[in-house]
């Protein structure tokens, strides 16, 4: 599995960040390699089916990875790889828009993330309370 965070980038951790930067990549090489749209989840989901619903979505994946790079860029990550999307099937290259409900699914697996391990997040390079993080995530 891989993630795709949905949130504003300035709403997430510096390592769900990171994280999402690499996984999209992983998530569009995946794509390259598999990329039959048959049996696609017709609806955002976690778990089975959430890299296979993302295959017809490249434009949101592309979009999303600069929005990720440019937050990256701000908190004084270094960023090397974009998203080319030139050698994908145009039928591939659609945009997508999150719903409220879609959003409200990964706040909730990103807060019990941060419950598990509150001490391993950062933001900004910077330890903070959980209820920091917590917060953060629910504004998004």
């Amino acid at each position: 599995m891989v993630r795709v965070n949905l949130l504003n980038p300035k709403n997430l951790t510096d390592q769900h960040l990171v994280a999402e930067y690499g996984e999209i990549l992983i998530l569009l090489k995946y794509i390259k390699k598999y990329p039959s749209i048959e049996n696609l989840p017709k609806k955002y989901c976690l778990g089975k089916g959430h890299m296979k619903f993302f295959k017809n979505k490249l434009k949101y994946l592309k979009k999303r990875h600069n929005l990720i790079i440019k937050e990256m860029k701000k908190r004084g990550f270094k960023t090397n790889k974009k998203v080319n999307l030139k050698n994908y099937n145009k039928n591939l290259i659609k945009d997508w828009k999150p719903s409220k409900k879609d959003k409200e699914e990964i706040k909730k697996r990103i807060i019990q993330r941060i419950k598990l391990k509150p001490k391993f997040y950062k933001y900004y390079r910077k330890s903070h309370p959980k209820e920091f993080y917590i917060n953060l995530i629910k504004k998004a």
